[in-house]
């Protein structure tokens, strides 16, 4: 896995439109965001997913999507991310399959639908 900048627009905005977020994720905003992380398969350097990273409410929350199937990809991109911070990450989510990557990327669960990876522990 290769984490990078948007290195084809098109292609981003085609995972985008497959996979939309919520407000204020819009595709607007998230080509605009400084910390978009796209990640990218070694082999065929096709798109993988995304990772943004905002502050919202204070606190420094991950979001993102991924194309199908790409658990260990997911996970690995998630914890890069995180550990290129130096404060606790927050995630908030009631999709089965992004609570089980957060999970498997050292998150804990708080509350109904929000979980927290401690920078430290």
């Amino acid at each position: 896995m290769i984490i990078d900048h948007i290195r084809n627009i098109d292609e981003f905005k085609k995972l985008y439109d497959s996979r939309p977020m919520p407000m204020p994720y819009d595709y607007d905003w998230l080509i605009k965001n400084p910390c978009l992380y796209c990640f990218y398969g070694e082999e065929k350097g096709d798109l993988r997913g995304f990772i943004t990273v905002q502050k919202e409410d204070g606190e420094l929350t991950l979001s993102g999507v991924s194309v199908p199937k790409n658990m260990p990809d997911n996970v690995d991109a998630i914890v890069t991310v995180c550990n290129a911070f130096d404060e606790d990450m927050y995630s908030y989510t009631r999709v089965k399959s992004a609570i089980l990557c957060l999970l498997r990327a050292g998150f804990k669960h708080l509350t109904d639908n929000k979980y927290v990876r401690y920078k430290n522990g």
